[in-house]
């Protein structure tokens, strides 16, 4: 797949967004099926930069991640209790 698309996985699991060469590339959304969601930009399959992870409680934490994995949480003291629909310093968070 290249260009934009949704892709579900049996177990309820769903992205939504870019793709390159059948990987999740650029910007996307991805819903695990417990709730938690990942919004924010992939590189060749992999999380990769900025990117909103809102738990099922609707608690957003904006972090890093490079290759996948998150290398910090950004603000940590500025994101706490922040739910979706509030504002986090100069960006608002919606789902």
């Amino acid at each position: 797949m290249h260009g934009e698309g949704t892709y579900t996985w049996a177990d309820g699991r769903r992205y939504e967004g870019q793709y390159e060469m059948d990987k999740k590339h650029g910007y996307g959304v991805y819903h695990w099926a417990d709730g938690r969601i990942y919004q924010g930009n992939w590189f060749n399959g992999k999380q990769h930069g900025q990117g909103k992870y809102i738990l099922q409680t609707g608690e957003v934490k904006i972090g890093e991640w490079v290759n996948g994995k998150r290398t910090k949480w950004l603000g940590e003291d500025e994101n706490a209790g922040a739910t979706v629909g509030q504002s986090i310093g100069s960006a608002n968070i919606t789902s």
